[in-house]
């Protein structure tokens, strides 16, 4: 068998070692779980992710997803893959049990999102945003929807899509104008455009259930007068029976630079009157139900970024060890690139990255657990909040950075078709655009996270990085000074965002808040890291996977974060003033 695309090792690392899940295990939900049970699941996923998904991620992308004569079509071999995909049973892997659903941690479904997205990022967002619709009917649906619905959802029967941009609207929710029609017998008929849907149309099951905002007429204008509906595409009635069709129709499928496998459509609602819908939740709260399955799908696309970066690095280094090209000084032979100083460089980049984005991500899973945790909750809930815009970013963001990192050593290669890097660059682009583009993330973390909690979420991240270097520094002195200094610069420049805002000076907040997150993910990546390195430390010498770790940890805090200390420095002395200028 060619070698995993995946690195397994780091994945499992990250579950039972560091943030590990002994503390996970003792919430009472999850109490009849193991590791055990994550690694029976996991081999199977990972060899169905090397040898279908990654295997047929050229030809899905090739093919692409179309509309013809107004059937949206999916490459041919997506259809097998989605059936051998539900036989696994992933689906529901953390969603609940009563209807079909596995119940797992979060922190055991991450390493089996992260190999769907390594292995086919167009084929796995159709099963996240199935199971994540499901997710929001369960916490808010009526019993009768929950009972009709779900089970057809995490079996993949059905599959799910997440319906909030309209053409006039972008990223201004708020503006949405589909409207909703109180009928006789409870339902509601929809009207109106949703675009940029992701998987919205396909061929390969018989029902897609959306998940759509609309407004009740007579509902305010803003977003606080969106509601939140299920729309079939085909009409389901009280027994789960299939009906006719729903009056949803896909007008046109995206043209774009990557992820076309995936159809994103433009969808309308009710062109002959005849959309029905149901209400989930209360009326006029639509949004913030959605928040819901956005939150979720952040974290998603942040296990994406990771997913393919993780892809991308394991393929250059290996691509870097088996091409021979020019000699070191002193040496007639050709050798491997991965023995030349700048590749060897960039290998150390790459690793190091992926690594500490990982583990912000399942840092990020691990809090979200932790939030049901009757010791740890309250504090696993502020740090999950925190850390979802973070993640979200930092791992779309840097993730790219990889695939160009992994590109540069692939060389003129790396831009062909012949090799996947070009189309890992290509896919991977969309994450820091979709779900919240990255600028937004920044608002979110500065405005809703730092700001809205008056400090606390802050003031909790500081004690936990502060214990965490507390710990590392007898092992790590030298890391541990550097990142402590990290650490001073950004209280400094947290204390001036609260004086930026204490003054009203919000656009000049805006003007810095993507540059700040960014220098958040470093400082955080790297306290992470050094968690990890604590623990790998004692067995540096014995263990060259664990050796990788503390030297990898050493690497990002002496050339990446660095960038941290600048950014916070500029925030603090920089006054921002170009945003009032005229462009």
């Amino acid at each position: 068998m060619a070698q995993s695309i995946f690195d397994e090792r780091d994945i499992m690392f990250n579950v039972v070692e560091c943030p590990g899940s002994s503390k996970v295990l003792e919430i009472e939900k999850y109490e009849d779980f193991g590791v055990d049970d994550l690694e029976m699941i996991f081999e199977q996923a990972r060899q169905f992710a090397d040898d279908h998904l990654f295997a047929s991620n050229a030809e899905c992308d090739r093919e692409g997803s179309h509309l013809d004569k107004g059937i949206v079509k999916t490459p041919d071999v997506m259809k097998k893959l989605w059936a051998d995909y539900v036989e696994i049973g992933t689906i529901g892997v953390s969603s609940n049990p009563e209807y079909g659903g596995t119940g797992m941690p979060h922190l055991f479904a991450t390493p089996l999102t992260e190999l769907d997205c390594g292995g086919n990022l167009s084929f796995s967002m159709i099963n996240l945003l199935t199971r994540e619709a499901a997710n929001v009917i369960d916490s808010f649906g009526t019993d009768e929807l929950k009972d009709i619905y779900l089970e057809p959802l995490f079996s993949g029967q059905w599959t799910g899509t997440m319906c909030l941009t309209e053409p006039q609207a972008g990223s201004d929710v708020g503006a949405a104008s589909s409207k909703a029609i109180p009928q006789s017998d409870g339902s509601y008929l929809i009207e109106g455009t949703k675009s940029f849907i992701s998987w919205g149309d396909h061929d390969l099951t018989e029902n897609i259930i959306h998940l759509v905002l609309a407004r009740i007429e007579g509902a305010p204008k803003s977003s606080k007068g969106l509601s939140l509906f299920v729309v079939p595409k085909i009409r389901v009635d009280e027994n789960g029976q299939l009906g006719a069709e729903n009056d949803v129709i896909c007008s046109s499928v995206e043209h774009k630079m990557g992820i076309k496998a995936s159809p994103t459509c433009v969808l309308n609602f009710g062109e002959n009157g005849a959309c029905q819908g149901f209400l989930i939740g209360e009326a006029n709260a639509g949004l913030s139900h959605m928040f819901q399955m956005m939150n979720a799908a952040r974290n998603g696309v942040g296990i994406q970024g990771l997913a393919i970066a993780s892809v991308a690095a394991n393929l250059a280094e290996a691509y870097a060890k088996e091409r021979k090209q020019g000699s070191l000084p002193g040496q007639k032979t050709s050798i491997e690139i991965a023995h030349h100083p700048d590749v060897k460089f960039m290998i150390w980049k790459m690793r190091a990255l992926v690594q500490a984005i990982r583990s912000l991500i399942y840092h990020g899973a691990y809090f979200e657990d932790l939030r049901y945790h009757p010791e740890e909750a309250e504090k696993a809930e502020t740090l999950f909040a925190l850390l979802t815009p973070i993640n979200k970013s930092y791992a779309t963001d840097l993730g790219f950075k990889v695939t160009e990192l992994a590109m540069q050593v692939y060389g003129g290669y790396g831009f062909c078709q012949d090799f996947p890097i070009e189309q890992l660059m290509r896919d991977i682009k969309i994450t820091s655009i979709y779900e919240g583009t990255n600028g937004i993330q920044a608002l979110d973390l500065v405005f809703r996270k730092i700001l809205g909690s008056k400090g606390k979420a802050t003031d909790l991240l500081i004690q936990e990085i502060e214990k965490i270097l507390a710990d590392a520094k007898p092992k790590m002195p030298d890391e541990v000074e550097k990142t402590e200094s990290c650490l001073k610069s950004f209280k400094a420049a947290l204390a001036h965002i609260g004086q930026l805002a204490g003054s009203g000076n919000f656009l000049q907040l805006q003007f810095h808040a993507t540059q700040f997150m960014l220098g958040m993910g470093h400082l955080v990546g790297a306290a992470f890291l050094l968690k990890s390195a604590s623990i790998a430390h004692a067995k540096y010498e014995s263990d060259a996977f664990y050796k990788l770790k503390v030297d990898s940890t050493r690497f990002f805090i002496d050339y990446v974060l660095p960038e941290a200390n600048s950014i916070f420095h500029t925030v603090t002395i920089v006054d921002g003033g170009l945003v009032k200028e005229t462009l």
